[in-house]
């Protein structure tokens, strides 16, 4: 097999434009963890790109407390955990790089 070398700011617009087209998917992943009462800190994420690094936002003033500590109530959302985004991150990584990967292919 004959590999073409491909230049660094090409592999990371391809990678920056994968993960543009996970985004979404990645968001909802998280809100499905995330602690519910009113369902006002779900509705308050959104995401922002900054080149190649997804940022996930729930804008709320208490988000950061509700994100680190507590014990989640599982009455809205059985679902609910702390640290949701990084509960996300372990049960749907894979998910996540295969829209990654099918995104850079299709280009």
């Amino acid at each position: 097999m004959i590999f073409k070398a491909v230049p660094k700011a090409t592999v990371e617009k391809m990678f920056e434009k994968g993960l543009f087209a996970a985004r979404e998917q990645i968001l909802t992943d998280c809100n499905y963890y995330v602690k519910v009462d009113q369902h006002i800190l779900e509705r308050s994420a959104y995401t922002e790109m900054d080149g190649n690094t997804l940022h996930v936002i729930w804008n709320t003033p208490y988000a950061r407390r509700q994100y680190y500590t507590g014990t989640p109530s599982k009455d809205v959302n059985p679902n609910a955990s702390i640290q949701w985004a990084e509960k996300a991150a372990g049960e749907h990584k894979k998910d996540w790089a295969a829209i990654i990967t099918k995104a850079i292919k299709n280009g």
